[in-house]
């Protein structure tokens, strides 16, 4: 045993004064007459040795609470393992993922953490040094700035700069990634560690996993956004509301009930647009549980114009190229067969060919050129068609005319609800529904059939490896079908024409990337661009490549949420970049206190406390400097003493 401050041994010298008091105590006597004084003397060496008996405990009593108070002034203590070395070092954990709500608190285990850092500045000023994670110096009652784009625990670096240091106190969540990627750091025992977990459980989340746009070609006006979102751990039932961030108009809600680590895929229909800016979009989920990456942003690029280019001989088809007039869609050309520039091909979402008698070779090798490009190409003949060769190539085997004779008209099957091409155009079949009618022209074999004559020839077959190559085996007029006036007519049209449409995809990036590159148009070498976000400007380290751009972000100081791009020279803006937190931290990857404590559990250099609070902190620094402490358990023998005392002064008799 040892003692913090031997001097107060000196006290012990009032234990003098219950001796004293023991030896000269003066009593006053009453006389008392007997009437027999048989039994007189007997009784009076019984009640001496009782009083006797009685005094010398009172004196004992007296004695231990003198002794034991002075002990608990000289604060004895046993050396312990934990006096091998100090706690000068405090690393705190800023990473995203700590904003999530310490377990059982109300506060962020971020703010719970940096709490503990100032009352250890408070109570040991001149001893400790406290860093991030980035070995950044931590001030006392500091705002603590969370470093969201750079999650990495540099924890070489740290012990680098911080060589002198002895026992270092980890302040973190402890997501697996801070344990794992440090493990030999934190088994070599040159190195003591203190570690206080905040969870016994792992805490439950619910991520935005992936957004993206599939058509919605019942109307060729509407795009469809489809979001996954994954629960982590239990989940509860998640208002998911999707907001326009340009108009700040809600879009719609849905209420999302998941099971444990379930996934759940929902989709909200937007318009679309044909204008020059993108927009940006905000999905927020919001929970009872829900604490932490609760936002997920995204923007949406302008929908450029489908390009779509119609082939014909000679011959108009007006009622075809109605179905494209839709300026704010369709970009709409059409040429002379013969004499259009096939090299200007590649240029167009979409080709239509009325097919005659007239195709030269030049003509058929880029059209078959530009559909195994998987471009989109719907063949149309016409009542002179004879360019079986060329659909033979498409994929089209066995091409051939009916018979005249044949060539009465007929009712078209119903076509098949279950089949993907009619996806999102009708969910079901009437049993009533009427179909379109028309003459029989020509038949072959192969390809997929989308509509069909009752007597199973092929009206409008689908073939090539990406299925986009399309052939109608009647001319769309009036002398041969009524299908160009029928319901079905439109929304297949605008199928077959979105289908090759490579749509914009949702685009988003997270913090942790460390190269992102942008599409943007009409990009010139010299230009130089810069991210504003609100006060917020940065010229990010970038190269243009093409109609590229690549940038490289500032990790200390880019955060979560859009930035907006602009031209430095014109100070246009030209996108808008939708920056979220790292995947990572928002996985729920953590080591609970049992674990921590299953895994270093033959570590000696490696001390876990068992609650998370700043007392747990207080005593285990107490403890390594001073050993471990005795003087609150003299403190309470004093008391006993004391309590003794009373007892046998009430009594004993």
């Amino acid at each position: 045993m040892n003692f913090t401050n031997p001097n107060a041994f000196w006290l012990l010298f009032l234990i003098l004064i219950p001796i004293l008091i023991h030896l000269f105590q003066f009593r006053r006597y009453k006389s008392l007459k007997f009437s027999n004084l048989y039994f007189l003397s007997a009784v009076n060496e019984e009640e001496k040795r009782s009083r006797k008996l009685k005094h010398l405990l009172i004196l004992l009593t007296r004695i231990l609470l003198i002794v034991f108070l002075v002990l608990s002034m000289a604060k004895p203590f046993w050396e312990s393992e934990a006096m091998q070395s100090e706690v000068n070092l405090v690393v705190l954990d800023s990473t995203p993922s700590n904003l999530n709500i310490a377990e059982g608190k109300t506060n962020s285990i971020v703010e719970q953490n940096l709490s503990f850092v100032n009352q250890l500045y408070e109570k040991y000023p001149q001893d400790l040094k406290a860093l991030n994670q980035s070995a950044q110096t931590v001030e006392p009652y500091g705002d603590i700035s969370i470093q969201e784009g750079k999650s990495q625990f540099n924890l070489g670096k740290i012990l680098e700069e911080n060589e002198k240091s002895e026992k270092l106190l980890l302040l973190s969540d402890f997501q697996k990634p801070v344990v794992d990627e440090n493990l030999p750091f934190f088994q070599d025992s040159s190195k003591a560690y203190v570690f206080m977990p905040p969870y016994l459980q792992k805490p439950n989340n619910l991520m935005v996993d992936s957004v993206w746009i599939a058509p919605n070609a019942a109307n060729g006006e509407k795009i469809k956004l489809n979001i996954r979102i994954i629960a982590i751990g239990n989940s509860e039932e998640v208002n998911v509301s999707l907001n326009n961030n340009n108009n700040n108009q809600l879009i719609g809600t849905q209420q999302v009930e998941l099971e444990e680590n379930g996934i759940a895929i929902l989709d909200f229909p937007i318009e679309r647009f044909a204008n020059s800016n993108s927009r940006s979009f905000q999905l927020t989920l919001d929970g009872d549980q829900m604490e932490f990456d609760n936002d997920f942003y995204f923007t949406i690029s302008n929908q450029e114009r489908l390009k779509v280019l119609s082939l014909a001989s000679s011959q108009e088809h007006e009622l075809i190229n109605t179905v494209f007039e839709n300026d704010e869609l369709f970009e709409l050309k059409t040429e002379l067969l013969n004499n259009f520039s096939f090299q200007d091909l590649d240029e167009y979402d979409l080709v239509l060919v009325h097919l005659g008698n007239e195709l030269n070779n030049f003509a058929s090798s880029a059209l078959r050129t530009y559909a195994a490009n998987g471009n989109s190409l719907v063949v149309i003949p016409e009542n002179n068609f004879d360019q079986f060769p060329f659909l033979a190539r498409l994929g089209f085997n066995e091409v051939m005319l009916t018979n005249k004779s044949n060539q009465n008209t007929l009712v078209l099957e119903k076509p098949d609800v279950n089949n993907p091409f009619y996806k999102n155009i009708f969910n079901s079949m009437e049993r009533n529904l009427s179909m379109p009618e028309s003459k029989l022209f020509m038949k072959w074999s192969g390809g997929q059939d989308l509509l069909s004559f009752v007597n199973t020839y092929p009206f409008l077959t689908v073939s090539g490896v990406g299925d986009n190559i399309y052939a109608f085996s009647v001319p769309l007029t009036e002398e041969y079908t009524n299908f160009t006036r029928h319901g079905l007519f439109l929304p297949i049209l605008y199928k077959i024409a979105f289908s090759g449409k490579k749509e914009n995809k949702a685009q988003y990036f997270y913090l942790d990337d460390e190269v992102i590159e942008i599409n943007i148009p009409n990009l010139k070498s010299g230009d130089i661009f810069k991210l504003v976000q609100e006060e917020q400007e940065l010229i990010p380290d970038q190269r243009i490549s093409g109609n590229q751009l690549r940038l490289i972000l500032p990790q200390d100081d880019i955060k979560s949420g859009f930035y907006d791009i602009i031209n430095t020279k014109t100070t246009r803006t030209i996108a808008n970049l939708a920056l979220n937190f790292p995947k990572s931290e928002s996985e729920n990857s953590y080591y609970t206190l049992p674990e921590l404590q299953e895994l270093f559990q033959n570590q000696n250099n490696i001390a876990i406390l068992d609650s998370y609070d700043f007392a747990s902190i207080d005593d285990y620094i107490a403890e390594t400097k001073k050993g471990f402490p005795l003087w609150k358990y003299f403190l309470v023998l004093a008391l006993l003493s004391l309590l003794a005392e009373v007892l046998i002064i009430r009594f004993f008799k």
